[in-house]
């Protein structure tokens, strides 16, 4: 009883946080790590523990919550037209710093989870094929960072976002207005994942931008969008405007999100491109070296995640939680 009492704290009881006790390293509900370990990942990487893996958590939970994080006005406008054009996306925009701080202040995730907008409620209103669904309301906000923490252990946020070359950066208005001058000097990217920015940046600073990239978001390309978006939406188990969700409409609901995604961003700009032999190109690398390397790291995420970021049917068959696989295992126990 003595080392129950220990492992429980010296209260015994409960922690209002729904921990038990406060002796041991702990993660309280709001994703929070308090303990002896400052350094410890779970403190480092914070706010980003509230984002779940997206190659890890597999498959999707429905309990989570869609999340578009858009540093750069080019992708945020034709995202948003794909989302709401073709799957008739409900997003909930917070451009401001404002916006995010009034919605934590409303507790805006739970509010949304008790309208059936989100979770199990918002999936169940329309049985489709292994939790597909139509019409996902999708949180879209430029500061990563802040939103991060309108998301919980209940409802983690689930992420997806475009990453372009440091050269053809168009940085989202409210990011130049939060933050100073000199964080837009060089290496935007590193200091805002970071959220160091003033001075040197080193290898910590890169580690947090290579592991919120790698680890945290479904990653996007410019040169590469048509796919990248498609890949969101199978990941999702998003049914497209004018599909059916079902396992026979498949074909033809990639069929019906192709065309609606190709005919969108058709007229979007693509990438430039710069003469790397240039004496202006060797300026701007050795003042972006660590957005240049984020970039090669985007990149490199979005080909490994044609094999890792499959498609939520295919997630719930694989982890066994598929609707044929129910069906198997009522028609066994009928048999025995």
């Amino acid at each position: 009883r003595e080392s129950v009492a220990f492992l429980r704290g010296s209260s015994g009881a409960d922690d209002a946080n729904g921990v038990i006790g406060d002796a041991l390293p702990h993660v309280t509900n709001d994703g929070k790590f308090h303990g002896r370990y400052p350094n410890s990942l779970l403190t480092l990487f914070y706010p980003y523990t509230l984002f779940r893996d997206v190659v890890l958590d597999q498959p999707v939970d429905p309990n989570d919550v869609p999340f578009f994080w858009h540093a750069h006005v080019s992708d945020e406008t034709a995202v948003k037209a794909v989302l709401t054009k073709c799957y008739e996306a409900d997003l909930v925009e917070l451009n401001t710093v404002e916006d995010v701080e009034k919605a934590k202040r409303l507790n805006l995730v739970s509010t949304l989870v008790s309208q059936d907008r989100v979770g199990m409620g918002a999936i169940n209103k329309e049985k489709l094929h292994n939790g597909q669904r139509r019409k996902p309301l999708v949180i879209a906000s430029p500061h990563i960072r802040e939103a991060a923490e309108l998301f919980s252990q209940d409802n983690f946020g689930r992420t997806f976002s475009f990453y372009r070359h440091p050269i053809d950066y168009d940085v989202h208005p409210n990011l130049k207005k939060k933050l100073p001058p000199e964080a837009g000097a060089n290496n935007f990217l590193t200091r805002l994942l970071s959220d160091v920015h003033k001075g040197t940046l080193g290898y910590k600073e890169l580690g947090i931008g290579k592991q919120v990239i790698r680890q945290t978001t479904i990653a996007g390309t410019r040169d590469l969008m048509a796919e990248s978006l498609f890949r969101f939406g199978k990941y999702y188990g998003w049914v497209p405007a004018g599909g059916e969700g079902t396992k026979e409409s498949e074909l033809k609901d990639d069929s019906i999100a192709i065309s609606c995604i190709d005919d969108v961003i058709k007229d979007v700009p693509g990438e430039r491109y710069a003469d790397h032999n240039s004496p202006e190109w060797q300026v701007f690398y050795k003042a972006n070296k660590l957005d240049c390397q984020l970039y090669e790291i985007a990149r490199s995420t979005w080909r490994a995640q044609i094999q890792t970021i499959i498609a939520l049917p295919l997630q719930k068959v694989r982890a066994g939680e598929g609707d044929d696989d129910e069906k198997e295992d009522e028609e066994e126990g009928e048999e025995e």
